[in-house]
């Protein structure tokens, strides 16, 4: 009689993520100085260092993509009566607690410190498994050319997301083939990742040269040459956060459809994708700019850098960190402008970026609390600490109308644009637009990021439309004065 069993891989099949790989990076992330110890045990073999790493990590774990039609298809094959087997080069230690949690398996064949169970290895070993089960037949499912090996010497081969070059090799085999799901496109995944939505912040950068009435050419031109730099730079850090933040991001009922989250795109093609980006920012700096902006993004990446592997678990901290940046980007704008920054627009900066970062902090907080989460995954702050967040973010932001209006009477002011009242007219559409972010914040109406909300809402472009009006013809009768 024949006894036929369900074979399949995990990484990359049953998970959409490799664990090892996942881990590693964990390790990098939280505990850099672990590092060279993974190294070590690197020489001592592949299947001991992964049976160092589950230890030192596995109470990091959260959860794990898990293929929802590689799910169902290892269910269908439960209900025709299949023993269905779990055969992965992952640690024993993953792999028992994988398949406790998932409940999809009734055998689990993995790594020991001695051998890594992979290509031939892993093959051997379900052939093993074969004889002594008394199973005469067997179907398995993998996604990589390390798989090629074990798709010869089974009786079916199932194909999870394959390109067209893998699907091609595996047809070749000449047994039955059943590709499982299909893959999506990578231009489409790798766009995602760079997230070029977040570039709007970026124009941020053309603030010095607009304030300074620098409309040239030229100008315009070497500040266009910094938003790219700064939004590549930016880009290859959004990539260096969704790695950092992959256990956390699956927790979140947004951010979990994150390519990396979710297992669209491989933790290599995020270390690739950072390189590439972070390679292409300082070359376009290195195009006409001064070294002076090289530098400013390389502060911004070391502080993103330090933000996502520690400061962003920070309370308060992360605020700081969050508002630094954004005005970090009018300090940049003003070097690629070539135009000194007054300590007005720095101050006003300051105040009014660290109100948007309370913003985004307390809507967190509190969409965290309506899910029932208690407070968001990856930050510190508590349930008790949204009314703190509320008064400190709205604080901050009426600060920043305060020094907004002592500017409006300031020497540095009546420089540019005389005696004219036109601009006192900013100050109440500006305390306008920060009371109605923090009214919808209050309401949960608000995004996730204020940035990006004024970015995309009618009522704030308008307002910056009435703002911008409201400076040009402060300055038109300045110029007609004259």
């Amino acid at each position: 009689m024949t006894k036929h069993a369900s074979v399949w891989d995990m990484d990359g099949t049953v998970l959409s993520t490799d664990v090892f790989a996942e881990s590693l990076l964990m390790i990098a992330f939280r505990q850099p100085w672990k590092l060279p110890a993974v190294a070590m045990w690197l020489i001592r073999g592949r299947g001991y260092c992964k049976g160092r790493v589950a230890e030192l990590v596995e109470a990091q774990w959260t959860a794990w993509p898990l293929r929802r039609e590689v799910a169902d298809q290892i269910a269908a094959a439960r209900s025709n009566g299949f023993q269905c087997v779990l055969a992965t080069a992952a640690h024993t230690t993953v792999a028992q607690r994988i398949a406790a949690q998932t409940g999809l398996f009734d055998t689990v064949l993995a790594s020991s410190d001695s051998i890594n169970l992979k290509g031939s290895l892993k093959r051997d070993a379900i052939r093993n498994w074969m004889e002594q089960s008394g199973h005469t037949s067997y179907s398995y499912g993998g996604d990589s050319p390390a798989d090629l090996p074990i798709w010869k010497d089974a009786d079916e081969a199932l194909v999870v997301q394959p390109s067209a070059r893998l699907e091609s090799r595996v047809r070749a085999i000449g047994k039955p083939v059943t590709v499982v799901g299909k893959r999506s496109s990578l231009l489409s995944d790798l766009a995602r990742a760079m997230r070029p939505h977040q570039w709007a912040k970026n124009l941020l950068l053309f603030i010095p040269m607009v304030l300074a009435h620098r409309i040239d050419v030229a100008t315009f031109c070497a500040v266009l040459t910094g938003f790219i730099a700064f939004s590549l730079c930016a880009s290859a850090v959004y990539v260096l956060n969704d790695l950092g933040d992959l256990s956390s991001d699956r927790l979140h009922p947004r951010k979990r459809h994150r390519p990396f989250a979710d297992g669209r795109l491989t933790i290599k093609a995020g270390a690739v994708l950072f390189i590439g980006l972070l390679t292409a920012s300082f070359t376009v700096s290195a195009l006409g700019l001064p070294w002076q902006f090289a530098g400013l993004l390389g502060v911004y990446l070391v502080t993103n850098m330090c933000y996502s592997a520690w400061l962003k678990r920070k309370p308060l901290v992360d605020v700081l960190m969050l508002a630094g940046m954004y005005a970090l980007r009018i300090e940049a704008g003003g070097v690629a402008a070539e135009v000194p920054l007054s300590p007005w627009i720095l101050a006003f900066s300051l105040f009014f970026f660290t109100s948007l970062a309370f913003a985004k902090r307390y809507t967190e907080l509190r969409r965290a609390i309506a899910r029932g989460a208690g407070q968001p995954a990856g930050r510190g702050y508590e349930v008790d600490d949204v009314g703190l967040l509320e008064s400190l973010g709205t604080a901050s932001g009426y600060v920043s109308i305060l020094v907004l209006a002592l500017y409006m009477n300031s020497p540095a002011m009546h420089s540019l644009y005389g005696d004219s009242r036109l601009l006192w007219l900013v100050c109440p559409l500006v305390m306008y637009w920060i009371t109605r972010v923090w009214l919808l914040a209050k309401r949960g109406a608000l995004h996730d990021d204020p940035v990006v909300f004024a970015m995309t809402d009618r009522v704030s472009l308008s307002i910056a439309l009435l703002c911008a009006g409201l400076v040009g013809g402060a300055w038109f009768l300045r110029s007609i004065g004259q």
